[in-house]
């Protein structure tokens, strides 16, 4: 079953413009972000937000994304254990169900998180895109916001 169909297409939906882009999109307006949580909340979306700019280091990261996500308790607290556990989340084993539209992740404070730790906010955004096309191979939706 595909994750979208071509009504999407005609709708403009914003879940269709996030995963044709690249299933990551960045949005820094306050109010755009809220409308796009309210709007992805209203269509069936499980939505988790994650307090980026808070992290002052990567194991802060893992900490947020294996308790959000539920992640397994042997999760390994590095970026090849965080993309193994989100291949398990994109196949909805865990931190969603497949019965929901979708998962989005917002990240909240990413610009100060990318300052602070460039080359794993880099990883992270690709982790992020490589699951997000690898969820859409089960029909499943998994978006990431960054703002």
């Amino acid at each position: 079953m595909p994750a979208f169909s071509t009504d999407d297409i005609l709708g403009n939906r914003l879940d269709f413009e996030i995963a044709r882009d690249g299933f990551v999109r960045r949005l820094r307006d306050d109010a755009a972000l809220r409308n796009a949580e309210t709007w992805l909340r209203r269509e069936g979306y499980r939505v988790i937000e994650l307090d980026a700019g808070a992290w002052q280091e990567d194991k802060q990261m893992h900490i947020a994304f294996a308790t959000a996500l539920q992640f397994p308790s042997h999760f390994g607290k590095n970026l090849d254990a965080l993309n193994d556990c989100m291949s398990d989340v994109a196949e909805a084993d865990y931190g969603w169900n497949a019965t929901e539209t979708g998962l989005v992740l917002i990240l909240s404070g990413f610009e100060r998180f990318t300052q602070r730790l460039p080359r794993i906010a880099d990883d992270v955004q690709h982790i992020l895109r490589g699951q997000g096309r690898y969820a859409a191979l089960f029909g499943n939706r998994l978006l990431t916001i960054l703002s």
